[in-house]
């Protein structure tokens, strides 16, 4: 990588990215990078079980926007392990970091229309 793909890396970094930056550039970084154990993928079921959740509600998550699946055939799908450890630890993400990116596929499971029960008639 050369000069200047680090400095637009630089810019591009998120404030969280930033003071990571500033805190090994000023030596005061004390905190020990972990490495995760396991699978860094993991099924819905395994997920639901880390989290001690149902799997309903784990797709709830998704439908929420605090976890973004990720597709690796069609029809089947798997959780970043990250992800789980940030929402287990009390991180939970904000929406619009954990917006999904959707193919055409997912993006059609995800539109399902509901009828609005207000509107059923009396």
């Amino acid at each position: 990588m050369n000069t200047d793909e680090r400095l637009k890396k630089l810019l591009d970094a998120s404030p969280e990215q930033l003071g990571a930056i500033d805190g090994i550039l000023e030596r005061r970084t004390s905190e020990i990078f972990r490495v995760t154990q396991g699978p860094l993928l993991m099924g819905m079921s395994a997920s639901a079980k880390f989290l001690g959740v149902s799997r309903a509600t784990l797709w709830r998550m998704i439908k929420a926007g605090l976890l973004q699946k990720v597709e690796v055939l069609p029809g089947s799908f798997r959780l970043r392990r990250a992800d789980l450890e940030a929402i287990a630890a009390g991180r939970m993400l904000c929406r619009s970091e954990a917006a999904p990116v959707f193919n055409d596929q997912t993006q059609r499971l995800g539109t399902r229309t509901h009828r609005d029960p207000s509107l059923a008639a009396s």
